[in-house]
């Protein structure tokens, strides 16, 4: 077996049958495909029973979350590679059939991704320096959005840098992930105690530690639908809530896991700040809608910062 495919799903039956009807049509290794299912509250586990039997499926009975749900389905897998991917996406041209080869060739390369486009073929974002404070001071304070032009203010997301050659980076996102089976058992897979966000960040820190590289490997392309709503959320745009808590929360436990507590304390302090200017800012507002959104943010990074 070439490749494992691990995707976790949570509701998404439309689009987990799209990306699964991808892969099929344009994957020619050998292959597996394991769907872990969060207890989706749609007809998905029913989809996939019905509509491509030969994956292999895992029914939670709750949502476990994306780092042991991954787990469940690796514990399982029986290919040379695991490929990590999300249900909102779609296979282009061969796409996982490239990213193996490419580390079939390049045996220091532990963890590959591809090039990630937006249904409309715009570029994502999907490389990233490893957290920092630094990084967190230049987008609480808006400095990345005043001095676009310049690198050191502009580290989140390298969008100093146009995503358009082969590249070793310090991290690629969990939508589409290549990893070597031996690294992730050595690695002991996903850390678990995150729930969502940063537990790739969290494994590529630990595979380079091992002395392997993350390479962004352009030449496999996939569509990231979820990846849209982010790209260039407006003022108004209604935040999660429940995503924004599992956010810090894990941001948190990374930079104490990975850094120091003092690391840890800083971020808490530096989010409070935060969330104390955004408050002032936004009590006396007009734009009623603006004002809800921007005020219940303030107040969760204010709480989780305390927490």
């Amino acid at each position: 077996m070439d490749v494992s495919i691990v995707i976790v799903s949570f509701s998404t039956s439309r689009l987990l049958d799209e990306c699964i009807v991808s892969i099929k049509e344009e994957t020619h290794c050998a292959y597996e495909i394991i769907v872990v299912d969060n207890a989706s509250t749609d007809d998905s586990c029913r989809m996939i029973k019905e509509k491509h039997p030969e994956a292999m499926l895992i029914e939670n009975s709750e949502n476990v979350g994306f780092a042991r749900a991954n787990n469940q389905g690796f514990a399982l897998a029986r290919g040379n590679y695991f490929f990590m991917l999300n249900s909102d996406t779609v296979i282009l041209d061969g796409a996982i059939d490239k990213l193996m080869d490419f580390m079939e060739k390049n045996k220091k390369v532990g963890i590959c991704g591809p090039r990630n486009c937006s249904r409309d073929m715009t570029i994502q974002y999907n490389c990233n320096h490893f957290p920092s404070i630094w990084i967190d001071f230049t987008l609480h304070t808006r400095l990345c959005a005043v001095l676009p032009k310049i690198k050191w203010f502009n580290l989140s997301q390298m969008k100093y840098w146009d995503y358009d050659g082969i590249r070793e980076v310090d991290l690629i996102t969990g939508c589409a992930l290549m990893i070597r089976n031996q690294i992730y058992k050595a690695l002991g897979g996903l850390d678990d105690h995150f729930f969502m966000y940063y537990e790739e960040t969290d494994l590529c820190y630990r595979m380079r530690k091992l002395g392997y590289s993350v390479v962004y490997y352009p030449d496999a392309t996939i569509i990231h639908y979820g990846g849209e709503s982010s790209r260039n959320n407006s003022p108004g745009t209604v935040f999660s809530k429940t995503n924004m808590d599992h956010f810090l929360k894990s941001k948190y436990y990374f930079n104490n896991k990975n850094y120091s507590s003092v690391h840890e304390i800083i971020a808490r302090v530096l989010d409070l700040s935060y969330g104390l200017i955004l408050l002032l800012k936004n009590l006396w507002r007009k734009d009623l809608v603006i004002r809800t959104s921007r005020l219940k943010m303030a107040r969760l990074y204010i709480e989780r910062a305390c927490h």
